[in-house]
């Protein structure tokens, strides 16, 4: 089975590197990807389906602080989207953020988790995160996109 993929929308790359380092630690196997910019994740996860070997993620960690509209048009893009509506998207905002933002929940999110602010609390809350929500999903296959296996030489 592929390891799961988890994708980090965030604009501070020293969060992601922690993340990835607290992952790589706990022995939880994943490909950990990441867009500094929100447009760019909806862009790339919408058209990420015309792509043949394109995975998409199995589970989205959302800084919402760096969108307008606090990451609400991200959730409800990923939630519109036939391919990307089981996408769990957990909110994950710096803990100065305003408290639980219902409008987040009631679009679509999966959970809304404060960044902890010291780095041990912040691996763990990436792990524990992680491990809850990261499951990889059965890929659907389209007309034609089944792989088949070569003939074999007799």
């Amino acid at each position: 089975m592929r390891p799961p993929i988890i994708l980090m929308i965030e604009s501070n790359g020293e969060a992601v590197e922690l993340a990835r380092f607290a992952l790589w630690r706990s022995n939880f196997h994943c490909v950990l990807q990441w867009y500094d910019e929100a447009d760019a994740a909806i862009d790339g996860l919408l058209h990420r389906h015309r792509l043949d070997d394109a995975r998409l993620p199995d589970l989205i960690l959302l800084d919402p602080g760096m969108m307008e509209n606090n990451g609400v048009d991200f959730i409800l893009a990923m939630k519109a989207g036939r391919d990307t509506r089981s996408i769990p998207v957990v909110v994950f905002p710096d803990s100065d953020y305003p408290p639980e933002m219902p409008d987040l929940l009631e679009a679509g999110a999966s959970a809304y988790l404060l960044k902890p602010e010291t780095a041990p609390q912040y691996m763990q809350a990436v792990v524990e995160c992680a491990q809850r929500w990261a499951r990889p999903r059965r890929r659907r296959s389209g007309s034609g996109a089944a792989r088949r296996k070569p003939p074999t030489s007799a």
